[in-house]
C-alpha cells in the first residue's frame, strides 16, 4: 500500500463505519485513480477539496435525513431541532434589539445609538441588522427556505461575530463582562452552525405553518408589552423576579414546560437530544453572567442564577440520558453504528 493510499484511508475514516464498509474501496480507487501514480518520496498527501468533500459527506451521513439509517436520522432531527430553537430565540431577541434601537433612532437618543456618522451609529445600525436578519431566517426555514435561511443567517451573525471577538481581545477592566460577551459568541453562532450542518443538501425541511412560524417574533412583541407592565408596576425592583423575565429567564422556563410536554408524548430520541442542546446553551449563557457576576454582586441575584444554572445542568443532563438511551433501543438493522 502506497503512502497517498493510505493518507486517503485515513481521511475517509471520517466517515461512519457503515460507509466505509459499503464504499470505502470504491472511493480509495477512485482517488488513485484521479491522483495517477505518485512515488512515495514525492510525500503526496490528499487535496484540501478532496478532503472537505469527505467531511461534507460525512456530515449529512451522521446527521442522517433518510428514516432507514435510524439512529443518524436521529441525530439529524435533534441539531435541526436544535437549530430551529436557537433562531427562535435569536428571532425574539431580535424583535426586542429592533424595537430598542428604532425606538432611539426615532427620538435622537443620542446616548443609545450615537451620533449620526459616529461609531456608536454604526453599532446601533449593526444590531439592527442583525435583529432583521434573525426574523428572517427563522421565518424563511420554518417555511422551507433553507437556502435563504443560511445566506440571511450568515449576513447577520458575521458582523455581529466579528464585533464581539473584536471586543474580547481589546483591553477591558477586570470583570467587565469578559465571560459574558464569550458565552453571548456561542450562543449568536451555535443556531447558525446546527442549521447549516443539519439541514445540508439532502434534507427536504417541511413547510410549517403560519402561526408556529409568527411565533417568536409575537413573543418579542408581548414582551415588549410586558415590559410597560413591568416599569409601571415597578416590577424591576424584584432582583430574583427580574432574573425569571428576562429572555434567559422567560426561555429556561418554557424549555423545562416543553420538555416536559415532550417527554409525556414519549421518549423520542431526537426530541430529547435537541432539547437538550437548547439547555446546554441556556446554560452557557447563564453561566458566563454567573462568573461575571461573582465578586461583585449581591447575594440574591448570585443565588437566582446559581438556581438557574442547577436546573439547567439536571435538565438537560436527563433529557440527554433520556435521549442516548433511547437511540440504544431503535432497532440495530440498517441503524449501524457512526463510528
Amino acid at each position: 500500500m502506497s503512502l497517498l493510499e493510505q493518507r486517503y484511508r485515513s481521511v475517509l475514516r471520517l466517515l461512519p463505519a457503515f460507509y466505509r464498509a459499503e464504499r470505502e474501496e470504491e472511493m480509495v480507487a477512485a482517488f488513485m485513480e484521479m491522483a495517477g501514480d505518485v512515488p512515495d518520496d514525492v510525500n503526496a498527501r490528499p487535496g484540501w477539496g478532496e478532503i472537505a468533500s469527505v467531511v461534507a459527506l460525512s456530515v449529512r451521513l451522521r446527521l442522517g435525513a433518510a428514516r432507514d439509517r435510524p439512529r443518524p436520522f436521529a441525530w439529524g432531527e435533534a441539531v435541526r431541532l436544535a437549530a430551529l430553537l436557537g433562531l427562535a430565540y435569536q428571532a425574539v431577541y431580535g424583535v426586542l434589539v429592533a424595537a430598542d434601537v428604532l425606538a432611539a433612532l426615532s427620538i435622537g437618543a443620542t446616548p443609545l445609538v450615537g451620533a449620526p456618522e459616529s461609531v456608536e451609529r454604526l453599532m446601533a445600525l449593526r444590531d439592527l441588522g442583525s435583529a432583521l436578519c434573525a426574523v428572517v431566517a427563522f421565518t424563511a426555514i420554518m417555511r422551507a427556505r433553507p437556502r435563504l435561511a443560511k445566506a440571511v443567517a450568515l449576513l447577520g451573525t458575521a458582523p455581529l461575530l466579528a464585533s464581539q471577538a473584536i471586543a474580547l481581545v481589546l483591553p477591558r477592566p477586570e470583570g467587565d463582562g469578559l465571560w459574558m460577551e464569550a458565552g453571548r459568541m456561542v450562543i449568536t453562532a451555535a443556531p447558525v452552525v446546527a442549521l447549516l450542518l443539519g439541514f445540508h443538501r439532502d434534507v427536504t425541511p417541511p413547510r410549517r405553518s403560519w402561526w408556529l412560524t409568527l411565533a417568536p417574533p409575537a413573543t418579542g412583541l408581548m414582551m415588549l408589552a410586558w415590559a410597560e407592565v413591568w416599569l409601571a408596576l415597578r416590577l424591576y425592583e424584584s432582583e430574583w423576579l427580574a432574573l425569571w423575565l428576562d429572555l434567559d429567564g422567560t426561555a429556561i422556563a418554557a424549555l423545562v414546560v416543553g420538555s416536559a410536554f415532550a417527554m409525556a408524548r414519549g421518549p423520542v430520541p431526537s426530541r430529547a437530544l435537541g432539547l437538550s442542546i437548547a439547555g446546554l446553551l441556556l446554560l452557557l449563557s447563564r453561566l458566563s453572567l454567573l462568573i461575571d457576576l461573582y465578586g461583585s454582586s449581591t447575594g440574591e441575584i448570585a443565588t437566582v442564577v446559581a438556581t438557574q444554572c442547577v436546573l439547567l445542568t439536571v435538565l438537560a443532563g436527563a433529557l440527554a440520558a433520556v435521549g442516548l438511551r433511547s437511540l440504544r433501543s431503535l432497532p440495530g438493522a440498517g441503524a449501524a453504528t457512526l463510528t
